[in-house]
């Protein structure tokens, strides 16, 4: 009598052990090639997961009799109905559940805690990391006196030598054109050899320029297309920030308006581009930064 109950026993404690070793494998793998203990433990309870769905596609159905009073001429009369109960559909409905709330947690994990996830922030820097410091997706900007000489080109020569000072703003990689006859413009063409996103750079003359001077500055795009256009003088610059992925060719004109003299007699002046600069897609720009103490 004692036998049939104690191999139920040891085939129940068989099956969970194997389950145990299927479900340390699945872990132990998730471990290895996710690279944590968390990947490990969606993949055990994804394989324990699976076990239930088995189990209860493979339990065998139930029978059970029901006793309902039909409502007949004879109120007394009481009719047996058989019914078929599938005692796997429970573990099946629970098994389901458990794999969607399992994949809405490896969801939410991946998103928020892995790298490249929609909305993961890094919580511990590297020791001595600025927290405000550029993303690693971020692609520094290529300025203008960096391009090859036969990547640019000015009408009356392009002068890449020294930075300039404009409102206290050091613009110290900067490109700059000699403007000195009214209504004359001075050009500098851009042929870089790759596609930007973006055009920065804050336009403006010197501090120690005349007040009374003023110079046009026009961002142009292939055919002379005019990007934009801002008019500046000594103390009022103009910022640039332009979108370009359209243009394989970019002009930059200055045309003297004013100077100290009116609109009559020119000057010697200089038309800064201060730290003009190409962004590509995802590019942090540095624009001519405040001086400490300034």
């Amino acid at each position: 009598m004692g036998r049939p109950g104690g191999g139920r026993t040891r085939r129940a404690l068989l099956r969970m052990l194997l389950i145990l070793v299927a479900c340390a494998a699945a872990g132990a793998a998730g471990r290895i090639f996710g690279g944590d203990w968390v990947w490990g433990g969606f993949a055990a309870v994804l394989m324990l997961t699976t076990v239930i769905v088995l189990r209860g596609a493979w339990q065998p159905a139930g029978r059970g009799t029901v006793n309902a009073q039909a409502a007949t001429r004879d109120a007394y009369m009481t009719h047996n109905r058989s019914f078929t109960l599938n005692a796997g559909g429970l573990s099946a409905v629970v098994g389901a559940a458990l794999i969607m709330a399992v994949n809405g947690l490896l969801v939410a994990h991946v998103s928020t805690d892995v790298p490249g996830g929609r909305y993961y922030r890094p919580t511990s820097p590297e020791p001595g990391a600025d927290r405000r410091s550029t993303p690693p997706t971020a692609v520094t900007p290529v300025f203008l006196r960096d391009l090859p000489r036969e990547q640019i080109r000015g009408t009356s020569g392009v002068s890449v030598e020294a930075g300039a000072r404009i409102t206290g703003r050091q613009c110290s990689r900067s490109i700059y054109q000699p403007v000195s006859a009214i209504g004359l413009a001075r050009i500098i063409t851009l042929t870089p050899t790759t596609r930007y996103q973006r055009f920065m750079a804050l336009a403006g003359m010197p501090d120690d320029e005349d007040l009374k001077a003023s110079v046009e500055f026009v961002l142009l795009g292939d055919d002379q297309r005019v990007i934009g256009r801002r008019t500046v003088s000594p103390g009022k610059p103009a910022e640039f920030d332009q979108d370009i992925s359209a243009y394989a060719t970019l002009y930059l004109r200055a045309t003297l308006l004013t100077s100290k003299n009116g609109t009559e007699y020119g000057g010697d002046y200089r038309a800064v581009w201060g730290d003009a600069q190409l962004l590509p897609a995802n590019g942090q720009p540095s624009v001519c930064p405040t001086s400490a103490g300034n």
